[in-house]
């Protein structure tokens, strides 16, 4: 196989990569969110360690294992922190 049709595959399997986190974000934030929701629900007030330890738990074995490779561990905890104050900000309103 030419150099140039490995540099055309690795392209195309980039692109596509990039539009499935995309098309999957606002589906992960959604999820997210009802998760920091049941966290607290369960756990309470001041267990902030033992809320993100049970997200974390129920977000990776609620993931389909394309999605796992797509988003980092990094971008998984900074959709967590941005669903936290989204529900602070939720239950600041009502």
């Amino acid at each position: 196989m030419k150099m140039g049709n490995i540099l055309v595959i690795i392209i195309f399997i980039s692109i596509i990569l990039i539009l499935l986190k995309y098309g999957y974000r606002k589906k992960v934030d959604k999820m997210l969110f009802y998760l920091v929701i049941k966290a607290e629900k369960e756990f309470g007030g001041n267990t902030g360690k033992l809320k993100y330890s049970a997200v974390t738990t129920w977000v990776y074995e609620k993931l389909p294992n394309i999605l796992k490779i797509i988003f980092t561990d990094k971008e998984i905890d900074t959709l967590i922190e941005e669903s936290v104050n989204q529900m602070k900000e939720y239950l600041g309103e009502n």
